[in-house]
Order: structure tokens, then sequence, then C-alpha cells
């Protein structure tokens, strides 16, 4: 750390010198100094495919790379991964730990009660943070329900104004309308609004901020799906010059984007005019919304753009003022492949054009900049224009787009395979890698009948959408291998979206004037718990006080001492989920403490940012063909059932007594009552006198007791273990003491309560002669589980890592593996996470083709070397 800190300080005092200079060498060494202090990172995820059964499993691999050079670092030892629903709801999520090969991989099982829909996964770690949310890896995934095995819901959403007219189709699978007993939609409420049975169809009119979402949740007898909803009428236009201003008397770009480009509702072609009405540009709607007009404006000329809508209304937008007093930079790409940059407009002597990419400079200079694309990493570039005094004049974004970009090679021994067969592949990377420098890479293989590989690809997520704040429309169009999108016309649009975008990764203005950016979140090397510890009446910070900590099921045990500011932080080993860390605090003179506060694990808010509509690959043939293929899988949700109804009165189980006060598991629930005492008070006890107490019956004892805290030691006594030699408890303390000088003796776990959890009454009665009595009834199977600790013990679940689990696919080289012939019907064929490739470059191996007849078959694979490289091949394989 010492040393750190002194090649800052030497950093710093050998730029302090050149700060007024503005000189290239000074530039450089400020970017460098806030990589250095700051460093980002970037993930990518690759997922076994984009569509999935409510039920299924999700398989993935994480990469985390330097944002600057792409190379997989290790800082961070965990990653986070979400499935978000259109609603912006949380519907799953998993933690992965860095495992001992270096690799983040993982699964996610897929709730089996999801509304079919489009879903976002959405994965960081803790230090990406930093950057903020809008820079992790976001994916779109397709979900679809259970019954959409039988059944089939269809939409027809058309808006008026501030109303959407909703008309649902219910069919069966073959089109034949179906009826139904109840069809309802969910409100911005949260209530549920029926609207009556029927036969095939169902309307509703949505109004007010219902109308205002992007979709509404509709059910159909049991069957939940989400329906996108068309965006409001108006037609938004923004406009953007490129570098930011109109400046006179020069050519200029700008570019506009349609802020509803799927439904557009003007004509795909308009005209820019001046104040006179003299067409001096035609307007053209070339892709995602986005066009471009180039003209000379004037230094007092007025401009609109102006679109003729569906209803042959003519719609007018101004443009920005031109600003005589504004200087530009301006991009050019040449058909040799070179790249001018200059500045236009009224720029000041002594301001400076910097090239900088990912916090990397690449060029600078006071006259115009001419580069050649190969000096450039593929990817986002940004061009600013900078005075005397470091303020930014202008910004311009381009794409690099390096001819060696290219996909890997993915080869197989055939192009046709039978039932079973072995395929062999083979993944060339010789090109990228060079020795034992490669790494390795993932590889997903499906079955196109029945499944769609995930959007996306890690060309786009790190080279693109990774480096610009908000959310890029379908980015993989950009590095699409396809032979019916024209090469010259993607980079056109590709600059198009570079006119429309930002780059905010480091305020590189901020950065040049010598304001270095500082992380304010560390990276997660470990799983800890935290919290504090204040004093017992004034609610103070308390120095010193010895907190401990137990694993009762890892016989695991540490000791911090809190800081000043009655702060403490210990580390546990690696845990799974539904691991408790027992936790107790004693002041300086081992005096134990009750005002013990453990810190809640906080997630970054991740708002919804792709499109809710339908994907691209999820067709009806593929639903179909899942339906067929999931009754041949050893899977319970193939079983299809039809409605069900019991009808017969619920059986109520009463409290063992009469009484006149009684909670609820519903009431202690609701009022977020988590002790004995609590339930005490809720019920209004207030008289300890001649009170008994009775577990499930039968009385703990003939005594009396006279306050709360006595009762709740009492029921500990009977129900929680007698002391800490006991094995049945399933403490080993002897083990928990090893390695430690924290007296593990003074935390007496014995001193614990009944959980309200496992309470299913509590109630109290008065008897005869005055005797009261406090009856619990717990839970079918509870009386066996450890109890919670008394109110010096805190009980932290902090969000445990993942167990890996390994992807099983059959092997039929030797026998059938259990699966009778024509009964494997597998939509994912081979899930590898980690293929190592050899020091020659290359990438081998091998799965079993199913039983699927007339299909193909599409092969993944994805990867980043140790240098930075990035790996992405596809290959198609036919299966008769």
């Amino acid at each position: 750390m010492e040393k750190r800190i002194l090649i800052f300080l030497i950093m710093v005092l050998a730029i302090a010198s050149s700060l007024t200079a503005q000189d290239v060498q000074a530039i450089a060494e400020r970017l460098d100094l806030q990589r250095y202090v700051y460093p980002q990172e970037k993930i990518h995820v690759m997922t076994d495919r984009g569509v999935y059964l409510a039920g299924d499993t999700l398989w993935l691999r994480a990469w985390v790379v330097d944002a600057a050079t792409h190379q997989p670092v290790f800082a961070s030892k965990f990653v986070y991964v979400e499935l978000v629903s259109p609603t912006d709801s949380l519907c799953a999520h998993v933690k992965i730990h860095l495992d001992d090969d270096g690799v983040f991989q993982g699964y996610l099982p897929i709730p089996d009660d999801l509304p079919e829909g489009r879903y976002q996964l959405t994965a960081y770690t803790l230090f990406m943070q930093n950057a903020g949310a809008d820079y992790f890896c976001r994916l779109p995934i397709e979900v679809t329900g259970l019954m959409s095995l039988e059944r089939r819901i269809s939409a027809r959403c058309v808006r008026f104004d501030d109303e959407v007219e909703v008309r649902l189709s219910y069919t069966d699978l073959d089109g034949t309308p179906s009826e139904f007993s109840n069809c309802c939609y969910l409100n911005h409420y949260g209530d549920m609004r029926s609207q009556g049975r029927g036969n095939g169809e169902a309307r509703f009119t949505l109004k007010g901020k219902d109308a205002s979402e992007p979709v509404v949740l509709v059910e159909i007898d049991g069957y939940a799906k989400y329906i996108p909803l068309p965006a409001n009428r108006e037609v938004l236009v923004d406009f953007y010059p490129e570098g930011g201003y109109l400046v006179p008397n020069v050519e200029n770009a700008v570019a506009f984007k349609m802020h509803d480009p799927d439904n557009l509702t003007v004509k795909t072609s308009g005209e820019l005019v001046d104040e006179q009405g003299v067409v001096v540009a035609p307007l053209l709607v070339e892709h995602d919304g986005m066009g471009l007009a180039r003209f000379t404006p004037r230094v007092d000329g007025h401009y609109t753009a102006r679109w003729r809508d569906n209803f042959d209304e003519l719609v007018t937008f101004d443009l920005p003022q031109v600003r005589p007093d504004a200087t530009v930079v301006q991009v050019r790409h040449d058909e040799d492949g070179q790249i001018r940059l200059q500045a236009a407009g009224a720029h000041g002597a002594g301001a400076i054009l910097v090239v900088q990419q990912r916090g990397c400079l690449i060029a600078a200079s006071r006259d115009a900049i001419v580069l050649n694309e190969n000096e450039f990493s593929p990817g986002v570039v940004q061009a600013l224009l900078i005075d005397e005094g470091g303020r930014c004049l202008s910004e311009r974004l381009f794409f690099a787009e390096r001819p060696t970009l290219s996909a890997t090679s993915v080869e197989t021994e055939r192009p046709v395979y039978n039932n079973r067969d072995a395929v062999k592949v083979t993944v060339d990377m010789n090109s990228l890698v060079m020795g034992a420098d490669g790494g390795d890479c993932a590889v997903a293989v499906v079955d196109n009948r029945a499944a769609v590989i995930a959007e996306g690809d890690i060309f786009s997520n790190l080279l693109l959408q990774s480096d610009l704040r908000g959310n890029v429309h379908d980015p993989g169009y950009y590095f699409r291998d396809d032979d019916s999108i024209d090469g010259a016309e993607r980079s056109r649009h590709l600059d198009l979206l570079m006119l429309t975008q930002g780059w905010r990764r480091y305020d590189i203005p901020r950065v040049l004037k010598g304001h270095v950016a500082e992380p304010q979140f560390p990276c997660e090397v470990s799983q800890v718990v935290a919290g504090r510890v204040l004093s017992e009446f004034r609610n103070r910070p308390l120095a010193n006080a010895e907190v401990g900590l137990i694993i009762p099921k890892m016989e695991y045990a540490n000791v911090a001492t809190t800081d000043s500011l009655g702060r403490f932080s210990i580390p546990v080993p690696l845990i799974a989920d539904g691991v408790d860390c027992v936790v107790i605090a004693m002041n300086d003179k081992g005096k134990k403490q009750t005002n013990l506060e453990l810190a809640e694990e906080e997630y970054p808010k991740n708002y919804y940012l792709i499109d809710a509509g339908t994907s691209n690959g999820l067709t009806a043939n593929v639903q179909e063909e899942q339906a067929k293929r999931l009754i041949n899988e050893d899977d319970w949700r193939h079983i299809m059932l039809d409605e069900l109804v019991v009808k017969a009165s619920r059986h109520l189980h009463k409290p063992a007594v009469e009484s006149r006060r009684i909670l609820t598991a519903d009431d202690i629930s609701k009022k977020g009552i988590t002790s004995v005492e609590g339930a005490l008070a809720a019920i209004g006890v207030t008289d300890f006198s001649k009170v008994r107490i009775s577990i499930d019956g039968e009385s703990l004892s003939d005594l009396y007791f006279t306050d709360s805290e006595t009762i709740a030691k009492a029921i500990a006594m009977s129900s929680g273990p007698r002391d800490r030699n006991d094995k049945q408890s399933g403490f080993n303390f002897a083990a928990l003491n090893t390695g430690t000088d924290y007296e593990l003796s003074q935390v007496s776990i014995a001193e614990g309560f009944v959980s309200m959890k496992n309470v299913e009454y509590i109630s109290y009665s008065v008897g005869r002669g005055g005797t009261r009595t406090i009856n619990i009834t717990r839970k079918p199977g509870s009386s066996k589980e450890w109890k919670e600790p008394s109110r010096y013990v805190k009980i932290a679940h902090p969000m445990g890592a993942q167990r890996p689990v390994e992807f099983y696919t059959p092997r039929y080289d030797k026998d059938d593996c259990g699966i009778e012939p024509g009964n494997d019907q597998r939509r994912v064929l081979y899930w590898n996470p980690r293929v190592k490739v050899g020091e020659d470059g290359m990438a081998r191996f091998d799965f079993y083709c199913n039983d699927a007849q007339n299909t193909t078959y599409t092969i993944l694979v994805e990867g980043v070397t140790n240098k930075g490289e990035l790996m992405h091949g596809t290959q198609t394989v036919t299966k008769r």
C-alpha cells in the first residue's frame, strides 16, 4: 500500500510542472494516472441459450476484464447475476465465486411460476458500482410459461391518446378458440382486475398509469403473460449536431433519433428547411429510427425538420440554434481506411484535439489529426477539443473497425450426422493465441428446432454496449456476420449510433484538468459479516468492543474489535446460501451488549433497459417443439393435468386452551414480531404475576415467572441447547475454539427463545383463581429446529456463493446411458463453460447427437484470451 502511494505522489509531482503547457506528455500521464488510481471492470456473460421454459436451468459463464485492455482480471472474486422481470422486479439471483481455475461459472434456476415474457439477465461485480449500473452486462432472456405447452395467448393493442385497448385471443395450439373461466390483468396498484369468463376472446381498456407502462401482466385461467403495450402516438425526435453544436459557414452533420423506432408514427422520409421554407437537405430514416442530414448553416439561419405522419398531418421540429461562437470536432472516414479529425468553428488559439480510447491516449495535437484504423483497437473512440483552461469545447465519438476483428473458426469432421453420432469439434484460435497464452473458452450447442442462441455476443457487449451509457437496441446487428447486410451500410449505421450516444466511463475533461476520480466501492475479495456496536442507553458508537462470530454448520469462529465508530467487519470462509452466522458483542469490560446492528447487504438498483417486446428468435414453432420434447424429458413439468377443484372445509388447528387474546402466524408476520417479548406486548400482557408457560400443550414448569425476559429464558431452557457441551445442538465448541484466543464460553447460546417464524399460535388466557397462562403452539416439525438466540445474539444471513454443478451430457460411446432409443430429445446438447485452448492454439471437444429428426445444431464458442483478444465463432451442423 505504501509503495502504491509513493508511486502516486511521484506521478503527480512529475506532471505538475507540465499542467500549464497542456502538451501531449502531460495529457498521456494524466490519463495513465487515472487508470492507475481507478481501473475499471467490464463483464460479459454467455448463456447456454436465449429462450427458456419456466422451471428450466440457465447455465452461464462470465468473464471479468479490464475496461481498457480487455485482459481478464481477478481482483473481484464474486459475480452477481440477476433475472429481472419486464416490470423491474427481481425474480432470481445468484452469487458466483471465482473458482480455482480462474473461471466464473454457474447456473440460475428459473422459477417455474414465472409469467411468460421477455426478461433481462443482469451481471455485475460490486466494484462495477463505481461506474454505475449503466455499465452492467444486460442480456434479454425469453421465458415461456408452462401453460404455453397447451394454449396460446396473443394480443392486439391499440392506443388512443392516454388509453390502450387490449384485445386478447386465447386458443389451443391449433388456433381453435378455447373457453376460459376467468381473465384478469394486474394494474399499477398491484391489484388483479377480473374481466370475467369468455370463449377465445377478451377485451379491456387500460387508462392513466396503467396505459403508460411498457407492459401489462394478463392471466387467463392460470396462464400468465406479459403483453407489450404500444408507445404514445406523440412523435418525439432528438437532434444531435456533430460535436454538439451547429456552426456556420461549414458543412455540418446532424444526426437524429426517433424515440419509438419500432412503431414509427411518421413517414421514413422528410426534409430539412430554412426559415423561408427552402429545402436544404433531405431527411431519411436509415436504421433503428436514426438518420443523418448534411448541410451548411448560415449565421442567422433558423432550421426546421418536417415529416408527414401516418395520418398525413405535417409534423415539425426545430433544430438547435446556430452558434457562431462554438467549436466542434468533425470526423471523416476515407475510403482508404484513414480517419481525419479536425476542429471547425470559432475555436480559440491554443485549443488541443485529444483522441482517446478506453482511457488510453491515441493522439493529441493543436492541428488536424489523420489516423489509420489499424492504430486503434476495435471499439469506441472519443475525440475531444480542449481549450487552454482545460474546458471541453466539443466531443465526438466514432467506432474503430479494425480489419483483424474476425470470427473464430469452428470446424466439425463432417457436415451431416445421424442419431447419437459423436460430433468432434475443433476451434482454431491460432491467429489470436500464441503458445500457451490462450486460456480457455465456453461452448454451447443447441438444437435449432427447440432452442435459440442468446441475443448479442461478446463483440457487441465488450466493444460497444459496455462503453456507452444507456441501451443500444439490437447491438448484435453491428457485428453480425450476415451476407444480407452490406458492410458499408452497417458502418454508416454504426456511426449514426456514435453520433447519438455518449462515452462516460471517465470524465475525461475533468481528468485533463488534473482531477482524478477515485472508486468509492472496493473490490469484493472475500465474504464478510459487518455491522456496528452502540452503547446501551445513549446509542453512541462503542469502540474496542469485542465481536465474536460463530458458523455452527462449518465449525468456524472468529473475533474482531470495533473501531472508533463502533464498526466491525469479520471475514468468513466461503459459504453457501442458508448458512447462519451467530454474532455476539461484549464491551471492553466483558459485558454482553444488546445494541448490536448487522449491516444489511445492499445491491445496486437494476432498472429495466432492454426492450419489452418479443425477441427475434422466439417463434410458435419453437414453443410447439418444446412442448413435444418436454414429454420425453425426465422432468415433472410435462405432467399437465386438468383443473382439479377440491371442496372441503379447511382444518383449523386451535390452541390447546381457549383464550381471549390470540396471535396467529399471519398476525406475527404482518406485525413483524420477532420475539416472545414482542408477542406478549402485542396481545397486551402487562401483569406477569402468576404466569405459567405452555408449549404445544405441555406446561414448562410449576413455577411462576415475573417478567418477559425470564419467560424468554425459560422457554430457551426447555427447547434450545442446554449448555455449551450439548452435542445435540450441533455445536462443536472444542473445534470452534481451536486457533483463537476468544473465550467462546462467554457466548451463551442457550439464551435463546422460540423462533417466531415457527409459531402457529400464541395466546394469553386467565383461568380460575387468576392464574395467567401463555400458550405457544408451534408449527409441525419445528420443535426440533434450533431456536433463535437471545437478545444478546444476532443472526446474520449473508448471501452465499453458489456451489458448482456439472452440466450433464450423455456419452453414447459405450452404452445408451439409460435413455431408450428415440427418447433423447435434448434441446441443449452440450454446455461446457471451460474448454482449454492447447499450446497449438486449438480447442477440441466432442458431444453426441440426440434422437430428433431432420434438424440442425448451432455451435457457439466465446472467450477472451489472456492478452485481451475476443473469441467468437459459430458453426451449423445438420442432423438427419
